[in-house]
């Protein structure tokens, strides 16, 4: 049987308002991102210009006039109530925190976590990139209320799965010259590449970027993640391309310093037969092929039993026949769960 434990009604309760502020918060920034700023520069004739920036980029809006006023002051309105709604959220998900903690609600690695809002920020999460390995497993706990056995949800590390179809243009755009690494650095200064496709910190916590495997791969130039100078190499990984292709997925999980982050990942019932059918990898090592198979098992039980979501679902049918033979398996598996 499937090591897994419901919420109470106290603690879904927390949850629900936890994400709701955390969903205020995000969509406050989000709007002053995109908001930008104005301010004033002098010409050398003398007059007064409004320049409106966003990122590097800035333009000129005219020369001083009631109207270029009106929306001077129009903006700096916009701007102090966005700041305002931004710190408000903030201080009630401080105030959040310790009852998370307290609720046993603190599931996902405070690192990962903070590095997962940093991406959202910089727009890569969901777009560039998605969470897969086993901190997808918080995002399908806090979508369906429960929480998994230890032994299912342990990990020193976050996988990051680049989708080539995205390149990462808006990192060098904005100003982060070192492209992922630098996002990661401005998390934690001591993040440094330990191989081409990973980084570390100081206590050994891992990122890695991997990709979908290309057709002759070894006849190819690699696809490059962004335009920065020292750049990850996203490693190729077989079946990847599976991953990026299958419905997404996404939640509000809660970190285990209490502070919620948004994790975007795969489709449960496409992860669940990607686990099963990397269990069944002659090439993957035992430990490993133990943990995908319960972790398929799993999330397959979560998808089916908590979210109501079918294997027999024509939004699946965009996945290759490797993988869609392991429906019948997951599905005798539920069925004898099922039964008393």
């Amino acid at each position: 049987m499937t090591d897994i434990l419901e919420l109470d009604g106290n603690q879904r309760r927390h949850l629900i308002n936890v994400q709701q502020i955390f969903n205020v918060w995000r969509e406050a920034r989000t709007e002053l991102r995109r908001a930008g700023g104005m301010h004033w520069k002098t010409g050398a004739n003398g007059h007064r210009y409004l320049y409106a920036t966003l990122g590097r980029k800035e333009r000129s809006l005219g020369s001083a006039s009631p109207e270029a006023e009106q929306i001077f002051a129009a903006h700096t309105q916009q701007v102090d109530a966005l700041k305002s709604r931004v710190e408000q959220s903030r201080q009630a998900l401080d105030k959040t925190a310790r009852v998370s903690k307290a609720l046993y609600l603190g599931r996902l690695p405070t690192i990962a976590a903070r590095i997962l809002r940093k991406l959202d920020d910089a727009g890569l999460l969901g777009g560039s990139l998605l969470v897969v390995g086993t901190n997808a497993l918080f995002a399908y706990e806090a979508g369906t209320g429960v929480l998994l056995g230890d032994t299912l949800i342990a990990t020193e590390d976050l996988d990051l799965l680049w989708d080539p179809r995205h390149r990462m243009s808006l990192l060098v755009a904005e100003g982060s010259e070192a492209g992922v690494l630098g996002l990661l650095q401005q998390v934690d200064k001591s993040f440094k590449k330990s191989r081409p496709y990973q980084a570390a910190n100081d206590e050994s916590y891992l990122v890695d970027l991997i990709r979908p495997m290309v057709a002759n791969e070894m006849f190819k130039q690699p696809p490059r993640l962004s335009e920065a100078d020292d750049e990850f190499d996203p490693a190729p990984i077989d079946g990847l391309a599976w991953l990026v292709s299958a419905p997404r997925y996404e939640d509000i999980a809660i970190a285990e310093d209490g502070l919620p982050a948004r994790i975007v990942t795969v489709d449960p019932r496409a992860y669940a037969l990607h686990k099963l059918w990397l269990s069944r990898r002659g090439n993957r090592r035992g430990l490993k092929r133990a943990r995908d198979f319960e972790q398929a098992r799993a999330v397959a039980e979560l998808a089916v039993k908590w979210l109501d979501l079918s294997f027999q679902d024509t939004a699946l049918t965009a996945l290759p026949v490797e993988l869609m033979q392991g429906v019948a398996e997951l599905e005798a598996f539920l069925a004898l769960e099922k039964s008393p």
